[in-house]
């Protein structure tokens, strides 16, 4: 976009000026330089595109740039409506979606601070981010997971196949990736295992069926047996999500 590309190059000429004129001290109000820096860097967040292709908000580095300069907690809520705003836009038909947008960029946004160690990394806003990725991560195990849980074996595999097929593509940052994974299973395997081990108290042992079965099974081919995945199971499938 043109015009945001215009607003950047002014937005980091003000981020000079505003470098040598403020004062660290938060709780003083903003120079005129500063203000400046601040309104200019609203406008761009605002005016700033995304795109569907892309997990990294361009959102995040302008972000870092400002608050390396003046610490102001408004930046932030702009930054956070921002996200939210643009998460609604570009993930609005894919259930689950939303969620791992803004746990994407928070995360990116939690890891940029932490590696600046500057003046501007504070506890406070470490711990702000990791607020906000606990939030994102909760609404994700409720939209996505939580359901299954609610369902009969039965019904449970077809959906638990569904979710990790639509899933499985899904980019997220190695790291995140990795605490994802972990609470998923944490999430679906012990409640699985219970309802299994009460399906084997009553004479049930079709277990340990591979997931291509089910797969042949969703697609149309003839069912002719019930199966029953083993929790181990699920978890082999679960550290496969997010290899896009």
């Amino acid at each position: 976009m043109e015009a945001a590309g215009d607003g950047t190059g002014r937005f980091r000429g003000r981020l000079d000026a505003a470098a040598g004129s403020i004062c660290s001290a938060t709780d003083l109000p903003l120079t005129r330089p500063a203000q400046m820096m601040v309104n200019d860097w609203e406008r761009i967040v605002v005016d700033i595109g995304s795109s569907d292709e892309s997990t990294i908000h361009p959102a995040n580095d302008l972000l870092i740039q400002a608050l390396a300069i003046y610490p102001y907690s408004h930046l932030v809520d702009c930054w956070e409506s921002k996200l939210e705003k643009d998460a609604e836009f570009i993930r609005q038909s894919e259930k689950g979606g939303k969620c791992i947008f803004l746990l994407n960029n928070t995360f990116d946004v939690l890891q940029m601070v932490r590696r600046q160690r500057a003046s501007f990394a504070s506890d406070e806003l470490a711990s702000r981010l990791t607020s906000m990725i606990e939030r994102y991560k909760k609404s994700y195990l409720d939209e996505c997971w939580a359901p299954l849980n609610r369902l009969n074996l039965e019904e449970f595999n077809a959906e638990f196949l569904a979710t990790c097929n639509r899933q499985m593509t899904w980019k997220v940052t190695a790291e995140l990736r990795y605490q994802l994974r972990q609470e998923i299973v944490d999430f679906i395997v012990p409640p699985y295992e219970v309802s299994l081990s009460a399906l084997q108290g009553k004479g049930k042992r079709l277990l340990g069926a591979p997931f291509s079965l089910l797969r042949q099974q969703i697609v149309g081919e003839k069912k002719q047996k019930k199966y029953y995945h083993t929790g181990e199971q699920l978890e082999v499938e679960i550290r496969g999500l997010f290899e896009g």
